[in-house]
């Protein structure tokens, strides 16, 4: 009867030491945006797979876990609380209005205009988009834009057509007679190039910039973990080199 006792006892323990360290779910939604988020069918990776690896490896509370998400409808999923947290994120892009924080800053960037490589053009052409047909990913948000990511606006305002990524949108370009002026990722567009060199010369990229990247983790008001516990993990994962190692792949350079 002793040893039944006490191993009735020993099991309760277990049990109530697993429930007492199990770590609480906090859903992040990712939406299609390489390099730093790769969301295509069942697929999650890029960049801020191995970031959510990163964050559950440092502390023991919170288990951080991705939901693929699509750009056009990421806000809408959101306010129906499918989700609590957003990386590679930033308020101007639709979250100004929404019960959100936002975290330091953490990686920088930016975004540059593309178009077809011809005799006599240069970066004048980008100085006017009137006229011009503007290509860019739907659901995202520009700054020549006034972030406004509503489809009717852009092809109304600027005759935009609009693809599912940035890397339709450098295909648009090439074609030639799709798009004038696209809006990519500089990331992007130096992995672009990278992959294929023989396409460096029949683009013509910008040198100045749509918007600068200020890529921050937008979350959820009033939920744990607050913005306090995110900025101290992003602090620690920084201090630790963790995160300059995960990002030395992207740097880029002040040209492309």
């Amino acid at each position: 009867m002793y040893k039944i006792v006490t191993k009735l006892i020993a099991s309760l323990l277990l049990l109530f030491s697993s429930v007492s360290v199990a770590k609480q779910v906090v859903l992040v939604g990712l939406s299609h945006f390489p390099p730093f988020i790769e969301a295509r069918g069942n697929h999650l990776g890029g960049l801020a797979i191995d970031m959510i690896d990163l964050m559950n490896a440092q502390q023991d509370q919170y288990l951080f876990k991705g939901v693929k998400l699509l750009p056009a409808t990421r806000l809408q999923l959101f306010k129906l609380g499918r989700y609590d947290m957003s990386m590679f994120d930033s308020l101007h892009w639709g979250w100004q209005d929404l019960p959100v924080d936002a975290s330091n800053v953490y990686l920088r960037g930016g975004e540059v205009y593309i178009a077809e490589m011809k005799e006599g053009r240069d970066q004048s052409y980008f100085s006017d988009f009137k006229n011009k047909t503007m290509v860019g990913v739907e659901g995202y948000h520009y700054a020549f834009a006034d972030y406004n990511a509503d489809p009717d606006y852009l092809k109304q305002t600027f005759n935009m057509q609009l693809t599912r990524s940035n890397l339709g949108s450098i295909l648009m370009i090439l074609s030639g007679n799709r798009g004038d002026i696209a809006v990519v990722s500089k990331a992007f567009l130096a992995q672009y190039f990278a992959n294929h060199p023989q396409h460096r010369e029949r683009i013509l990229v910008s040198d100045k910039m749509d918007q600068e990247y200020n890529h921050t983790i937008i979350l959820r008001r009033g939920i744990k973990p607050d913005i306090g516990e995110i900025n101290q993990l992003l602090k620690e994962l920084a201090e630790t080199g963790q995160l300059a190692q995960l990002f030395q792949n992207i740097q880029l350079p002040n040209k492309l």
